[in-house]
């Protein structure tokens, strides 16, 4: 985690810098300087003092042992409402991570991975198309912090001394609840990008519609791949007629 610069008002670490400047720009001052007359003793005072503000405003004003907060990536959707919503839900995917480092069972570990990035391409896409919103709410707002108290309670279950056919039951629901979050989400996803898809095939099928107008390609190909094929006569009774 990155250092950060902070101000830290101890007046004991002032008060120690501050010394420690007072004696090094006197001993400067003096081994420079000569110090017999009254002129070089007022100048070396006024240098002394200065020295030991400098290092009183130093030692109490800047403090490096202070670790930097985690900055989490500032969510720019254009829609305030929209930002707060992703901003919530990315809260729950840390908190579900977290959880998740704390689970020792590898198979549970490898679905909530999974999740886990299921969840942020939501996310993404959310944040490119703040119109969708609407249609993650209930993932954000339900599916997301369900998920987390299901494996809060699967933490405190598996790590407990408690032996009961109960509890072991209660562990293997929980594991099988989250595959089928897993395909939940998956779905989710695919209902996110089924607009855009059916854009793209409306928008090839009206410019192949044009170049065909157009002439600009022939009435028998088609932009999505389904191409008739194409009439060769012409050039095979050309061939045969030279054989």
């Amino acid at each position: 985690m990155a250092k950060k610069y902070s101000q830290d008002k101890s007046k004991k670490k002032g008060v120690i810098t501050g010394g420690i400047g007072a004696v090094l720009g006197l001993l400067i001052y003096s081994s420079i300087f000569p110090t017999g007359s009254f002129l070089s003793k007022l100048i070396m005072v006024i240098v002394t003092v200065i020295c030991a503000s400098l290092g009183y405003i130093m030692g109490s004003g800047l403090d490096t042992t202070k670790e930097a907060p985690k900055s989490r990536k500032a969510v720019r959707s254009a829609n305030p409402q929209v930002d707060m919503l992703i901003e919530k839900g990315q809260d729950l995917l840390s908190q579900i991570r977290k959880e998740n480092e704390r689970i020792p069972d590898p198979k549970l570990s490898r679905l909530m991975d999974e999740m886990e990035s299921i969840a942020g391409k939501i996310y993404k896409v959310v944040e490119e198309r703040p119109e969708k919103a609407p249609q993650v709410r209930r993932f954000m707002e339900y599916y997301l912090p369900t998920t987390l108290n299901m494996l809060k309670s699967y933490r405190r279950l598996s790590s407990s001394s408690m032996d009961s056919k109960k509890a072991e039951e209660t562990l293997v629901k929980i594991e099988n609840a989250m595959e089928v979050i897993i395909g939940a989400f998956k779905k989710q996803l695919n209902t996110l990008y089924r607009d855009d898809i059916l854009d793209v095939s409306a928008d090839m099928s009206v410019l192949e519609t044009l170049l065909k107008q157009d002439k600009l390609i022939d009435d028998n190909t088609a932009l999505e791949g389904n191409s008739k094929p194409s009439n060769l006569g012409g050039s095979s009774a050309y061939a045969t007629k030279e054989e």
